[in-house]
């Protein structure tokens, strides 16, 4: 099974647990799956029954073995949500709070001209300002400091000792959390000081395995410096069986339990997260402007939403929208790219044939080209994904020189995957987020279509992605980079090309959309991406809103 996993892996494919059942069933599970690599169009982001069946169909492949009717069932269940989230037509702006957020508003659609969507390739155009366009953002003076950000600091070589390392840095930083944070947690003591007498204890550890006994029971085993231990949370404790679900390895969580009788097992009372404190307490910029999210822009696929693009750029230049929109425009003061700025060389199988600019620098070039378009009193801040030009590992460092050097004629800062930022005293946590898919696939009630749902888990957690050797690459640096040790005012993230705003605690989330239309895996699956979605923040008011740059539908 774990040779399976791998191999699916390698082309940054995640496995759904009854595909796997369904892979595991053949009479030779790995030539199965060789076969389904060789034959699969496209790789998807997540392999489902319905991808290998399409694959058997449209090869002829004879005494396909059937599926269960309970699996079945489910499936038609997943598929009729999906169905109902992605095809509803309706385009609304979504709202965290009632008293800090803005009423929708419908002109918030803006229309585009039917002649608009003719071309589909990236092409220059011609935009400048409106006459007497006069942004409120420019009397302002750009207020940005990086808090922490892996470049020029990566240190890993990638030995064992590296490794140590990191982990002994997570386990330092986050422990401290959970002691300095949580009442449940003043009497913790190292592993190797449990004793049988002892009624009650309290641990913190790293999680080692994590597994569900056939009685339905949740073992965990966990480690500290000084020993192991294993935990078992009762499936009829709904409260605690329902936190052992949510447990992940490598991730640190603090117990409180009671010794069982023969001494060897811990049984579960609760299981403590480090999480954060139940009412953040936000910071708010002086000045009246804001900030903007472009996320998984992906030029130089021959999917990007040119005509989309163009009036998001037509609208930044004051030439498109009502007075409210303008408005709205007039206060945009940075835009935060968060990943996948282009759609890369050598992503998935056959990516040739979908893209309209095969060379990676060219594709930096076209997107240098389409940014000069930006007003100049605009800051840019510029992050790669897994589709850019930077090392797969996370944390990445920022764009090596030769690409920077593509980008001028404006105020653009280049940062790294993940980086804490401040504008205006407003902290954002910036990250890409191709971990939303390891949390979705690892915990049961999570979906990579609900991604702010996930962010929850990440900051209950505090860590953007805790399983090593999982889809999400990460690198054995010295310090954990990964871990959310600051609490943000703003979390951002991408990389799902769902529009999401929500909050978490009274931490701003938002999922940032994308400029990349429906691809043909995406048909296939029936999956509607929600591109060409702009979120919006207001620094001073923590308001935020959604523009829609998509034709309306009626």
């Amino acid at each position: 099974m774990k040779s399976i996993l791998k191999l699916f892996s390698e082309h940054g494919t995640l496995i759904q647990p009854d595909a796997l059942k369904y892979i595991s069933s053949k009479k030779d599970p790995d030539e199965f799956a060789s076969f389904l690599i060789k034959n699969l169009k496209e790789y998807p982001l997540i392999l489902t029954v319905e991808n290998i069946k399409h694959v058997e169909e449209s090869t002829k492949v004879k005494e396909i073995p059937k599926l269960d009717d309970d699996l079945l069932d489910k499936k038609k269940l997943q598929n009729k949500i999906l169905s109902e989230i992605f095809n509803s037509n309706a385009l609304i702006e979504e709202v965290i709070d009632e008293d800090e957020y803005d009423d929708p508003d419908k002109e918030d659609e803006l229309k585009l001209n039917n002649g608009d969507k003719e071309k589909k390739t990236p092409h220059a155009i011609e935009i400048s300002a409106a006459k007497g366009w006069k942004p409120l953002s420019n009397e302002y003076e750009s207020e940005i400091e990086i808090l922490k950000d892996v470049t020029g600091k990566s240190t890993c070589e990638g030995t064992t000792q590296d490794f140590v390392k990191l982990f002994r840095d997570r386990y330092t930083v986050l422990q401290k959390i959970i002691r300095s944070q949580r009442r449940e947690m003043t009497n913790v003591i190292p592993i190797n000081r449990i004793k049988k007498n002892l009624s009650d204890v309290q641990l913190i550890g790293i999680v080692k395995n994590v597994k569900t006994t056939v009685n339905g029971h949740k073992l965990i085993e966990i480690e500290d410096e000084t020993g192991t231990a294993t935990l078992m949370a009762l499936k009829n404790n709904n409260e605690v069986i329902q936190l052992a679900n949510e447990v992940i390895v490598d991730e640190i969580i603090g117990m409180v339990g009671k010794i069982s009788k023969k001494g060897d097992l811990i049984i579960v009372q609760n299981i403590v997260f480090p999480d954060i404190k139940i009412q953040h307490e936000k910071n708010k910029a002086e000045h009246p402007v804001c900030v903007a999210f472009l996320s998984d822009i992906h030029i130089g696929s021959n999917m990007f939403m040119d005509n989309e693009w163009n009036a998001f750029l037509k609208w930044i230049n004051g030439n498109l929208g009502n007075s409210r929109q303008k408005g709205v425009a007039s206060k945009i003061k940075y835009l935060i790219l968060p990943g996948d700025l282009v759609d890369g060389i050598g992503i998935y199988p056959n990516q040739e044939e979908e893209l309209s600019i095969s060379n990676i620098y060219k594709q930096y070039e076209v997107l240098s080209k389409h940014l000069e378009h930006i007003p100049e009193h605009i800051t840019m801040v510029l992050q790669p994904g897994n589709h850019d030009a930077v090392r797969p590992a996370e944390p990445q460092p920022a764009f090596e020189k030769e690409i920077q050097d593509l980008f001028t004629g404006r105020e653009f800062i280049f940062v790294g995957n993940p980086c804490y930022l401040s504008l205006h005293g407003v902290e954002i946590l910036s990250y890409h987020g191709q971990s939303l898919l390891d949390f979705s696939t690892n915990i049961q009630n999570l979906n990579y279509n609900e991604p702010t749902e996930v962010m929850k888990v990440m900051l209950k957690k505090r860590h953007l992605s805790p399983a090593y050797g999982g889809y999400t690459p990460l690198a054995p640096e010295h310090y954990d980079y990964m871990i959310i040790d600051k609490v943000p005012d703003i979390f951002v993230t991408g990389h799902v090309h769902i529009a999401n705003i929500d909050n978490y605690r009274g931490v701003t989330l938002i999922n940032a959309s994308s400029w990349q239309a429906q691809t043909s895996y995406q048909k296939m699956l029936n999956f509607i991406p929600e591109s060409a979605k702009l979120p919006i923040i207001n620094l001073q008011t923590g308001n935020a809103t959604t523009m829609d740059f998509n034709e309306k539908i009626t």
